[in-house]
C-alpha cells in the first residue's frame, strides 16, 4: 500500500488513519486499550466477542480498533480502507498460558456460558491439570496468531519490551508508524496514567493479586508454575513457536 502524504503533524491529511491493534489474548490487550481510550475515545471501535467488530462488520474508516485477535490471513481477508495501519503485540506463550489460567479461574468477568464452563472445569481439577487442559483448549488460538505474524516476517512488539520501554515503543509505533494524530505529550500522559502501579493503586509489579485483571505483570513468571510434566508437554506442542517468536533458542 502506498504511504499517504503527511501533514507537518505527521499524520495523513485530510483524513484520520485507520489503526488496528492486532494481538492475542493475555498479551496486555486491555492495557493498550486503555491508553488508546485516553488518547482518542471518540475514535475507538470497541472490541466484540468473536472479533465481530472486525470480521463481521464493515470497517469504519478513520477509526481505531483495539484488541483485534486475528491471524494474518484473517486480517487480510477484510476490506481495509486507505491509510490503514497496524501494530502487532505478542507475548511469551508460557506466560500467556499462566495468565489465562488465573484470569479464567478467578478474575475475568463471566461474559459467556463458555467462560463459566471453563471456570467450573478449572475449579474441579488440579493446577497442573488446569495448565495442561488450557494448553489444548485455550492456547492454540494464541499460538496461531503469533505464528502467522512472526512467520511472515512482520515486525512485532513484545509485551515484555513494552513493560520496560512503554513510552519509547508506543511513541514510535502509534505516532511515527501509525500516524495517530495526538501530541507526544498527550500520549506520554496516557501511557504514564495506565502503568501497572497507577492502575492498581500503588501495588508494584510482582506483588500478586489473583483476583485482579492486573495480576502480576512479571515476564518469565511461568517458571514459578511449570512442573516438569507441563514443561515437557509445552515443549512438545509449542516449542517451535517459542523459537520462531524469539523466546527460546
Amino acid at each position: 500500500m502506498q504511504e499517504p502524504s503527511l501533514t507537518s503533524a505527521g499524520y495523513p491529511s485530510p483524513t484520520w488513519p485507520t489503526i488496528f491493534h492486532v494481538t492475542h489474548w493475555k498479551a496486555g490487550s486491555q492495557w493498550i486499550y486503555r491508553i488508546l481510550l485516553d488518547c482518542c475515545a471518540d475514535r475507538i471501535v470497541p472490541p466484540e466477542l468473536e472479533n465481530a467488530q472486525f470480521l463481521k462488520k464493515p470497517i469504519e474508516s478513520g477509526k481505531v480498533y483495539p484488541t483485534v485477535y486475528v491471524t494474518r490471513d484473517e486480517y487480510f481477508s477484510v476490506d481495509l480502507p486507505e491509510h490503514s495501519y497496524r501494530f502487532v503485540v505478542i507475548r511469551d506463550l508460557r506466560d500467556t498460558l499462566v495468565s489465562a489460567y488465573f484470569s479464567i479461574r478467578f478474575s475475568h468477568p463471566t461474559i459467556s456460558p463458555y467462560l463459566e464452563e471453563q471456570r467450573n472445569i478449572l475449579n474441579s481439577i488440579s493446577f497442573e491439570d488446569g495448565l495442561l487442559y488450557l494448553m489444548d483448549e485455550f492456547l492454540p488460538g494464541c499460538a496461531a496468531i503469533v505464528s502467522s505474524w512472526v512467520d511472515s516476517g512482520e515486525r512485532v512488539i513484545r509485551y515484555e519490551d513494552l513493560l520496560e520501554r512503554d513510552v519509547q515503543i508506543l511513541e514510535s509505533v502509534l505516532l511515527d508508524k501509525c500516524h495517530l494524530p495526538v501530541s507526544r505529550e498527550r500520549l506520554r500522559e496516557a501511557v504514564e496514567a495506565n502503568r501497572f502501579e497507577r492502575i492498581t493503586g500503588g501495588r508494584p509489579r510482582g506483588q500478586e493479586d489473583v483476583m485482579a485483571h492486573e495480576r502480576k505483570a512479571v515476564p518469565g513468571d511461568w517458571k514459578t508454575y511449570f512442573t516438569p510434566r507441563v514443561t515437557e508437554a509445552f515443549k512438545e506442542r509449542y516449542g517451535i513457536v517459542l523459537v520462531t517468536s524469539g523466546y527460546e533458542r
